[in-house]
């Protein structure tokens, strides 16, 4: 039995893209997960728009797509909590 060993997300990008790009750090990441909650708001916003509309798009489509948006902003929500509750600790750090 072969155990593979886990790399970071930085070496697997690098990885797949034939190593020649710098690893992506933490602020790109917090960049895509802002860009993936605002695709993802974007997307419940026109099936409900379709939904109302009288389209042919089914209720629980909505339902669906709402609740991955909703679900979405409270974990960026949440992150953000924890990211400045860090920054409070380390201000109130006495040196």
């Amino acid at each position: 039995m072969a155990v593979t060993p886990i790399t970071g997300i930085g070496a697997s990008a690098a990885g797949s893209a034939g190593g020649t790009k710098a690893p992506s750090g933490f602020g790109d990441a917090i960049a895509r997960g802002i860009e993936n909650v605002s695709n993802l708001q974007q997307s419940a916003d026109t099936a409900l728009s379709q939904f109302a509309a009288g389209g042919n798009v089914q209720i629980h489509e909505v339902m669906a797509a709402t609740s991955k948006a909703t679900l979405g902003m409270q974990v960026m929500v949440e992150l953000r909590n924890r990211a400045l509750e860090a920054y409070q600790q380390i201000m109130n750090i006495q040196v």
